[in-house]
């Protein structure tokens, strides 16, 4: 096995299929989430009422309108416990960045630096002097 394309080709073929099995993953990390989802699921849903009880087009835009304000009322909800849950958070989060500063601080600068970086980290709006 001294051969080098042979150990090319078997390297890019292995990277072409780890890449190939990651890709669903990193692009549901990257791209942000697709809301068309849930307006495919109210369009489907528009769809199965429309045929089902034969709607006539006076009946549609009405179902069109509910439709429209239900989806808006679950985004509502969903904003707002969001809110709740982040708010929920900012205390632990609080705590944990001001240790990782205090870490930087700390082990990373140098102590000449340090006043500095105090300067620095009091004039954000939600931090607290380090020391």
């Amino acid at each position: 096995m001294n051969n080098l394309r042979l150990w090319v080709g078997i390297l890019s073929l292995t990277c072409f299929l780890a890449g190939l099995a990651c890709a669903p993953f990193v692009s549901a990390w990257i791209l942000p989430p697709n809301s068309s989802r849930a307006e495919a699921s109210f369009a489907d849903y528009e769809a199965m009422l429309v045929q089902t009880f034969k709607l006539s087009p006076e009946r549609r835009e009405p179902l069109r309108t509910i439709l429209g304000q239900y989806r808006q009322d679950i985004e509502r909800i969903k904003d707002s416990h969001m809110a709740d849950y982040m708010s929920s958070m900012e205390p632990e989060l609080r705590e944990v960045g001001l240790r990782y500063r205090e870490q930087i601080r700390d082990r990373v600068l140098p102590e000449a630096m340090r006043p500095e970086f105090d300067r620095l980290a009091s004039s954000l709006p939600t931090s607290q002097p380090v020391h």
